[in-house]
């Protein structure tokens, strides 16, 4: 026995029922725009969205009675208050994006006219352009070009006369919707380049929309770190930003990318603390000018190289030399930077900043503090050396898998017991031994390297993936300041000097970042092509315009050569659409006849039937009477005689036959 909804009754015939064919297909269009979002919802909303649009589909193929409007919006409000707990509010990004598919797939549920149907074309396209709020990467507008092109010839399709909507069968309806569509979106193309690079960009964003939420930031750093926590890191091959530099790029050994600083200390976890205002770094040597693309993190580190010597607009240099976002990466930013890698900073800090800087709790690692003890009585600077030839003399390896550091002292455990790890085991014990050894010291996370790519013309460019992140000493010299060292390099020499691909040759990573196999090389060619996005569609900023505008000789924006070309452009680009003939609205078979007319220019009228018009065609054109007299024929047959509904196919047959013959012998 067949389950029966509530609502599986025949219809009321106040309606005619819509077309089965054009619905599904507008159903499917619809929900393809709404596939992105049902792979991030959880799995109740998605499984109630798709619930509503396969109920729809079975209401259009059962002839079922939709169901009253009153439990639509029992559910709506249903629906919406759980949205509520999951998002905590509907105002944001993902709440606000949850409950407008929840409504598209309700309000399909109560549609029963053309016109609605429409309305579902037009919210598609809204679902389609709000994937950018997600996510601005090349594919994205690649999947949003697809669900335009198939929203588009929905609305073909419910554009048709209803005769011919309801003809032929959906491959035959969803062929010739499909090829209007991309003629139209063709005839768009030029308008829409011309719009895209000459209208005025503002300097600055109109407004901001964040990419991530804080549930779903990704970013690879924290303020704070616990040994493993980096580690993990390395198993994700995510991109963290690009770097394009001018001339040449700094070696592997020279680019470490810097992160949070952290300072407070509690035994296993590092912590950040607010940064001491007015530190200064002062440096010399080479200038690195380049170009970083951030990609969205939800987190207000810019992660510059070193020092920059002056923050980006909107940026600012915290007291430890963080680059700070305020507002934090929320979406794909580009800065443009001047970093110095050989600099001097924090020649003098407060005693308060030295009491921190060399805190241990009490107790625990008692083999660790017996060590660092027997460098007391040598310089600071001493002491530093001393760590690191203990670090290169201990037998420790540098690998993605360390064993969990689960001992009361863990510290003594990693440095006398297991002697595996990764950067921040080392660089924790580093500093764990220089503060026991009253050497002020502190960690900082970032990114170290980074695989070298070509972009589309042939550039080179560094991808940093969060497999990169990296974790590092800082620790205080009296006359010299914070001085860097990062015991990972008394470890394996070969992370600072070759990256991860010669620190773990038979890593993911590493073949990441040398291209190997076909499935690297491959993801590195993507990744150019997204490098090649991000430069001049994504970062197709202010400055870049007016720049572009320069080279072309246009002048500024808004000056006189700018708004004459901008004009012109303009009428090319809607010149395509303007040449395209316009066509008459109506039935589609007898517009086919009527054209016969046309082309003999003796046009039908009003009044008269086909019977009347090829009697007075064949006394006028007396040379065209057979064929019009044919032509007549024909087109009764398909409009009266027995048989099959008339599909598409037919009346484009019949059209090529009506200007095939009437070509040949029109008069002039």
């Amino acid at each position: 026995m067949m389950l029966r909804l509530p609502f599986s009754r025949p219809p009321a015939a106040a309606l005619p029922p819509l077309p089965v064919t054009p619905l599904l297909l507008t159903l499917g269009a619809l929900a393809l725009s709404m596939l992105p979002y049902l792979l991030r919802f959880p799995l109740w909303l998605s499984a109630s969205v798709v619930l509503a649009l396969l109920a729809r589909g079975l209401i259009a193929l059962r002839n079922w009675r939709q169901p009253p409007a009153w439990t639509l919006v029992v559910l709506a409000l249903l629906l919406g208050r759980a949205a509520v707990l999951v998002y905590s509010t509907l105002a944001g990004r993902d709440g606000g994006t949850a409950m407008l598919v929840l409504l598209v797939a309700l309000k399909t549920l109560e549609t029963s006219r053309r016109r609605d149907m429409l309305l579902w074309v037009l919210l598609g396209y809204f679902l389609t352009a709000a994937q950018f709020f997600f996510d601005q990467n090349a594919s994205v507008a690649a999947f949003t070009l697809v669900c335009a092109l198939a929203l588009t010839a929905c609305g073909v399709l419910w554009a048709r006369p209803a005769p011919l909507m309801a003809a032929g069968n959906w491959r035959q309806q969803s062929g010739g919707a499909l090829r209007q569509s991309g003629k139209l979106l063709l005839q768009a193309t030029p308008l829409m380049l011309a719009l895209f690079v000459l209208f005025p960009r503002p300097d600055g964003p109109l407004w901001q929309m964040p990419v991530v939420s804080s549930a779903s930031s990704k970013t690879g750093l924290s303020d704070s770190m616990t040994p493993g926590s980096v580690s993990s890191l390395a198993q994700d091959d995510s991109v963290a930003f690009r770097a394009t530099f001018e001339g040449q790029t700094p070696p592997i050994s020279a680019l470490y990318w810097r992160g949070p600083v952290l300072e407070s200390f509690d035994g296993r976890r590092w912590n950040a603390v607010p940064a001491a205002p007015g530190v200064q770094a002062t440096g010399s040597g080479k200038v690195w000018r380049y170009r970083l693309t951030l990609e969205p993190s939800g987190q207000p580190y810019g992660l510059a190289l070193d020092v920059p010597t002056t923050p980006p607009d909107g940026t600012r240099i915290s007291g430890n030399l963080q680059l700070i976002v305020p507002g934090g990466v929320n979406t794909r930013r580009q800065l443009r930077l001047e970093s110095l890698t050989d600099f001097r900073y924090g020649l003098n800090i407060l005693p308060q900043q030295i009491a921190l800087d060399t805190y241990l709790p009490a107790g625990g690692n008692p083999r660790a503090r017996a060590l660092a003890a027997s460098w007391l009585r040598l310089a600071p600077a001493a002491r530093v050396q001393a760590a690191y030839r203990f670090f290169q003399t201990d037998h420790l390896t540098y690998t993605l898998n360390p064993p969990l550091l689960d001992s009361s002292d863990p510290v003594d455990q990693l440095l006398y017991s297991t002697r595996l790890g990764f950067c921040e085991h080392f660089a924790s014990s580093f500093a764990y031994l220089m503060r026991a050894a009253g050497v002020p010291a502190r960690l900082v996370t970032g990114y170290l390297g980074g695989a070298s790519n070509r972009d589309t013309g042939g550039n080179a460019y560094l991808i940093v993936r969060q497999a990169d992140a990296h974790a590092w000493v800082e620790v205080w010299l009296a006359g010299q300041g914070w001085v860097r060292v990062d015991p990972t390099g008394a470890v394996s020499p070969a992370r600072l000097q070759g990256g991860l691909a010669a620190a773990l040759p038979g890593s993911s990573a590493a073949a990441l970042e040398t291209g190997s196999g076909v499935l690297s090389g491959l993801r590195l060619r993507l990744d150019a092509l997204q490098n090649a996005w991000n430069e001049w569609v994504v970062g197709y900023d202010f400055s870049k315009q007016q720049g572009l505008l320069s080279r072309l000789g246009l002048g500024e924006v808004g000056g006189p050569r700018y708004a004459l070309i901008l004009g012109l452009l303009l009428v090319l680009g809607i010149l395509p659409a303007l040449l395209v003939r316009v066509r008459r609205t109506g039935d589609p078979l007898l517009l086919a006849y009527q054209e016969l007319g046309q082309r003999l220019r003796l046009p039908m009228l009003d009044t008269e039937t086909p019977l009347d018009y090829a009697r007075r065609a064949a006394l006028a054109r007396p040379l065209e009477a057979e064929r019009v007299q044919a032509l007549t024929g024909e087109y009764l047959a398909l409009r009266y005689g027995p048989g099959e509904a008339l599909t598409a196919a037919q009346v484009r047959a019949f059209r090529r036959r009506v200007r095939a013959r009437s070509q040949r012998n029109t008069p002039g």
